[in-house]
């Protein structure tokens, strides 16, 4: 078995060596036909680009970086001095001449951060002495893109830099050290190292670096080192520290940051980023950006969450740090932006949570809660009784008092708990609520009951209703009809006291007589029967 596998490996760096031979011996054929190229500078320039980038991909597709990156070592080693070595024949008017180096160096440096820790010497020897003649080949033509790759070939490996082992292993080297450091590598170089650290999940070394290279001064404006370092934050620190940290960091930056890293496909950074920052905001019932984040926080999490009910319950773990009900309103927007109908249940939730919080504003946030809920339930006449009635007892205005009579005049509504908007023990549990913000419990009364506890209530304004209800009657015919029978009966009423006064002396019989006489009056029964029947009508109003 050994001996198999043995023979096996021997053929394959049999296979290896042949591949390296042949693409050297291609790419000197690409170099010999450049210079004896009949065509204009440019033309044949691009030619060269292109079937340098064909050859390379042809051969470099033989072997996956995943499972064989020392193979791959090899070819970019014979590319980059091969092309070096074409460079003086390249004409620099052809845009594809600068940009071929770009891509072959980037993606050099790509391949050396993920290999593994032990490289054999010879190979890296021979990685080594490659750069160097071709990074001083083309120095020779002003081109300077090969430094990236003349600053890891000075080492004995990718990641073996002794100042790189300082910050990993949170020395404190001296700041003027680093900082060479820093500037010898660049920032392009560095953003690399850190995103393959991210890959491979090494957030903590990702995050020292990105430290370091956001504080050097150097930097600044070049690469989003802030934002990376951040993020590494959010998924290596508790919340206290990482709170702590971000306070620093001003919302309208970090909505930029947000935006960044989107921007750059990376979603997932984005959502842990503007998570973090929600989360400060919340906590400390900050205002500032909230509904920015609020809505970026939900926009990122409905690409990323495809579970409906996962969503919805993040929506009830944030609302659940919440200091304050304006941010509890942004998270039901939201909700119902992202979720519509399937996230009311939840709205009513948060809208029970923020009807039991305390404000320093506690009357026009708690009657903004009320118009929250009317318009998440509006066919529901209890619930919106209930939100009118709210909105009354915290400010007893006229308009207030006759919205609510409005909805007490309407008939009541034939209950059917199967074609609720959501679960009748969630509504009986808002309704609840309401009862416990209440001075009482009208639940049971009928409309003078409840007119009268509400006039009571209203101080001096009362006298507006009752003149404007008096107004209303005015206009009323058969009221005002009664009201002439009123003053009628009372005419005769004093017409009839002196009448007695009068007839005093009469003696008893006489007096009888008189007395049945004038309650079997037809005119007077009529009135009086009026006149009864108008005073239940008053005391049933």
């Amino acid at each position: 078995m050994a001996d198999e596998e043995a023979e096996q490996d021997r053929c394959a760096e049999s296979a290896t060596s042949a591949a390296i031979v042949a693409l050297r011996e291609r790419l000197q054929e690409l170099a010999t036909a450049l210079k004896d190229s009949p065509d204009t500078p440019e033309q044949s320039a691009s030619q060269y680009c292109q079937d340098f980038c064909q050859t390379l991909v042809e051969y470099a597709g033989r072997w996956r970086i995943e499972q064989e990156p020392l193979p791959l070592v090899e070819v970019y080693t014979v590319a980059l001095l091969s092309y070096a070595r074409a460079a003086p024949s390249l004409s620099p008017q052809c845009e594809n001449v600068s940009l071929v180096l770009e891509r072959l160096t980037l993606s050099c440096v790509e391949l050396l951060l993920s290999l593994p820790e032990h490289v054999p010497v010879a190979l890296w020897e021979q990685f080594q002495s490659s750069v160097q003649a071709a990074h001083e080949l083309l120095q020779e033509k002003g081109i300077s893109q090969l430094q990236m790759l003349y600053a890891v070939a000075q080492e004995k490996g990718v990641w073996s830099h002794a100042m790189l082992h300082g910050i990993f292993s949170k020395e404190t080297p001296e700041t003027e050290k680093v900082q060479e450091f820093l500037a010898l590598e660049g920032p392009v170089l560095l953003e690399m190292r850190i995103k393959h650290l991210i890959k491979e999940n090494q957030l903590e070394k990702a995050a020292l670096l990105a430290k370091e290279c956001s504080e050097y001064p150097g930097f600044e404006g070049k690469g989003h080192f802030k934002q990376t370092y951040l993020v590494c934050l959010c998924g290596t620190v508790p919340q206290e520290p990482l709170m702590q940290e971000i306070s620093k960091v001003d919302c309208r930056d970090a909505l930029e940051m947000i935006c960044n890293l989107e921007s750059d496909g990376d979603e997932k950074g984005a959502l842990c980023l503007c998570s973090a920052f929600l989360t400060r905001q919340l906590l400390q019932g900050d205002m500032y950006c909230a509904w920015e984040l609020t809505l970026f926080w939900s926009k990122l999490l409905k690409r990323l969450e495809s579970s409906v009910q996962a969503f919805l319950d993040r929506c009830r773990q944030m609302s659940s740090l919440s200091k304050t009900v304006y941010h509890i309103l942004f998270l039901i927007k939201v909700i119902q932006s992202e979720m519509e109908d399937v996230g009311l249940p939840v709205c009513i939730e948060l809208c029970i949570r923020a009807l039991q919080m305390e404000s320093d504003d506690s009357a026009n946030t708690k009657a903004t809660i009320c118009k929250t809920i009317l318009c998440l339930l509006p066919s529901d006449l209890e619930v919106k009784r209930a939100c009118q009635l709210t909105e009354f007892l915290l400010e007893p205005t006229v308009d207030s008092y006759y919205a609510v009579e409005t909805l007490y005049n309407e008939p009541d509504q034939k209950f059917e708990e199967e074609s609720l908007p959501v679960p009748n023990s969630l509504r009986c549990e808002l309704l609840l609520v309401f009862k416990t913000q209440w001075p009482f419990d009208p639940e049971f009364w009928d409309w003078k009951t409840l007119k009268r506890h509400c006039l009571a209530l209203m101080g001096e304004e009362a006298s507006i209703v009752s003149s404007i209800d008096e107004l209303n009657d005015g206009e009323n015919p058969e009221v005002a009809e009664d009201e002439e029978l009123i003053k009628g009966h009372e005419v005769y009423k004093d017409q009839a006291e002196s009448f007695w006064d009068t007839t005093a002396e009469l003696n008893e019989i006489e007096d009888e007589r008189k007395k049945k006489l004038f309650c079997e009056h037809p005119v007077i029964r009529l009135n009086s029967a009026r006149v009864g029947g108008l005073f239940c009508a008053l005391s049933s109003a």
